[in-house]
């Protein structure tokens, strides 16, 4: 998506097929075979692309694409034999029973794990194909249905004449994925691949954008199974069956997981392979086997992914940091800042966050032992404490991560909701201990997810490119860009996460949180592993966000940011609060250098703050 080949390489590949295939079918003895051959080619492709949809952004193991390819036929064949619908709308039915039945294998899968979501979906394919060979009533057995061909004007249209209907629809649905990743939908799915915690801090449903993925993915493969059935003239159970999907699977591998036009490369590349090692029956799948092991052996991310990493590599060794003279100035960053918190309109001095008597017990382990907190707007409050005192426990309570034990959290006013990313639609963003930025996902892209719950447009919008989705994504990319160049990093926007430096990282996540427009923000040890100048940065930026009044939480180690930058400091010590106020009152307090320390003379918290 961030080059012009992931833009355009699929539509302009399959245009070339579009428009090679007369050709091709015109030269040769045999032209229906070629054109049947092509049109199988755009079918692959469009299941192909609803495999990189689930799996290659969402991160959901499906091998269910055969089944729906053969639920999508039978729906077809059923509604035109029975029911007496035109094609064009069995085809509509057959992707909304499709679209039915992966929101099922997601609802039913809610607690899975990875492979145990991929072993579902395995049992759903063998059901179906169950359900064909044993339902002879309906389904035909294994002799299946027939006599199913598509008209137009009451007459039968041609192999030909199909096949560019066919191809229309292979084209439509890579356009589909290409709009659905590039909208805040699909960088929503990318996001619960990587991390669904990080994705719920961000307000993100996992649950809800897990439904819109699949589902999606489960639509198209309904569509390109009513195609192939449509093409066929008849459908059978043995569609359904899991070595027909083979091609699916290595096409992707060899495109590219997750990369837009690299499906479609594949497919292309292993359908041709396919076709010319039709002169050794039998081989097939060994032919299969032996091309998807070279090329990963060459490249393994795939054509595309392989592809991707080299520019990458090349714009990191391109890119320098902007010069002074291009940083912005203190106007220029009030001027972001306040674009950037706009939403908030909190005043200073109300409470955001309150911790009333929380316990958080592990069995006998006393994580925290009747903690009480109040954290209110327009103030930098630290929480400090030995390791293991119950600092990011108290976060992780706060912010839902975990449930508490006893005691109540209230969120301006209000008790607490039960699911993190409720707690992050209220204006309370986190930033982890250890970086958890989207790794695979472009650095202005992981900015662009911060603003998943400002969407003005729904998903029909974001697929069809509406003039509201184009108006705020326009407006959005260019204040993800103003906050990159606020922290620096604007000329490393086109770059994977994962590509930069520990403190590049650590302020990315800033910026990120910064983008939610939150009223809180909590920084759970953010200095770790910064250097110098990266420490000033984080100061200057939480000072900022401070006078424009959000509540900042710095959960840190480092005393001498904490008691340089905070106006409250709140201590924990096994589980309890033993000190609380400002920075001199926190630095003096016996009960802080003991906990620190023990109560040998040795040098104190507040010393060492000094």
């Amino acid at each position: 998506m961030r080059t012009l080949a992931g833009r355009l390489g699929g539509p302009v590949v399959l245009v070339l097929v579009i428009a090679l295939a007369p050709v091709v079918a015109a030269g040769t003895a045999d032209a229906y075979y070629y054109v049947g051959l092509l049109s199988f080619l755009c079918v692959s492709v469009m299941l192909t692309l609803s495999l990189n949809i689930a799996t290659g952004y969402g991160g959901m193991l499906t091998l269910m694409q055969t089944g729906l390819q053969l639920l999508g036929g039978y729906s077809v064949a059923l509604c035109m034999l029975h029911l007496g619908m035109p094609w064009l709308v069995a085809i509509g039915v057959a992707m909304v029973l499709c679209l039915l039945l992966s929101l099922a294998v997601v609802l039913l899968s809610l607690r899975s794990t990875h492979l145990y979501f991929g072993m579902l979906t395995l049992v759903a394919n063998l059901v179906l194909v169950e359900i064909g060979e044993a339902w002879v009533s309906v389904t035909g057995g294994n002799v299946g249905l027939y006599d199913i061909y598509p008209t137009f004007g009451g007459e039968t249209l041609s192999p030909q004449a199909f096949f560019y209907i066919i191809a229309g629809f292979a084209v439509a649905a890579y356009v589909i994925q290409h709009n659905y990743v590039g909208s805040t939908y699909g960088r929503a799915t990318m996001a619960i691949r990587e991390s669904n915690v990080t994705a719920s801090s961000m307000g993100i449903n996992p649950t809800l954008i897990k439904l819109l993925c699949f589902g999606l993915a489960g639509a198209l493969g309904g569509a390109a199974g009513g195609l192939f059935a449509l093409q066929l003239g008849a459908i059978n159970p043995s569609v359904g069956l899991l070595d027909s999907g083979l091609i699916f699977f290595v096409g992707l591998f060899i495109g590219g997981v997750g990369t837009l036009v690299g499906p479609v490369l594949g497919t292309i590349l292993i359908s041709v392979v396919v076709s010319l090692s039709r002169f050794y029956p039998g081989y097939n799948n060994l032919v299969m086997g032996l091309v998807l092991l070279l090329v990963l052996a060459i490249m393994p991310k795939g054509i595309a992914g392989t592809f991707n990493d080299l520019m990458d590599r090349r714009r990191s060794r391109a890119g320098e940091p902007p010069s002074t003279a291009e940083k912005t100035d203190g106007a220029d960053e009030a001027d972001i800042l306040a674009e950037g918190v706009a939403d908030a309109e909190v005043k200073p001095g109300v409470t955001a966050i309150e911790a009333i008597d929380v316990k958080k017990h592990y069995g006998g382990v006393k994580a925290l032992d009747g903690v009480s907190v109040r954290i209110e707007t327009g103030r930098i409050h630290g929480i400090i404490g030995p390791n293991g005192s119950g600092k990011s426990t108290l976060v992780d309570c706060l912010t839902r991560f975990q449930r508490v034990t006893s005691g109540e959290v209230r969120i301006f006013g209000s008790p607490a909701p039960v699911k993190p990313h409720q707690v992050a639609a209220l204006g309370v963003t986190r930033v982890f201990q250890i970086p958890r930025l989207f790794g695979r996902v472009g650095v202005l892209d992981n900015v662009l997810t911060g603003m998943h719950g400002r969407t003005g447009y729904g998903l029909v919008g974001a697929l069809l490119r509406s003039p509201r989705y184009l108006s705020q994504d326009r407006t959005q990319r260019t204040e993800a860009r103003r906050l990159l160049r606020f922290a620096g990093l604007e000329h490393l926007h086109d770059l994977n996460a994962e590509t930069l430096s520990h403190g590049q990282k650590r302020l990315l996540e800033v910026v990120r949180a910064v983008a939610t427009r939150p009223s809180v923000l909590i920084l759970d040890e953010p200095a770790t592993g910064l250097t110098g100048p990266e420490l000033g940065e984080l100061a200057r930026l939480c000072r900022l966000l401070r006078d424009h009044g959000l509540a900042v939480v710095l959960i840190e180690h480092n005393i001498e940011l904490v008691m340089s930058i905070c106006d409250v400091v709140t201590v924990l010590d096994g589980g309890k609060v033993i000190a609380e106020g400002t920075p001199e009152t926190v630095r003096t307090s016996e009960a802080v250098r003991t906990a620190y320390l023990g109560s040998g003379k040795r040098k104190g918290a507040g010393d060492a703050a000094d």
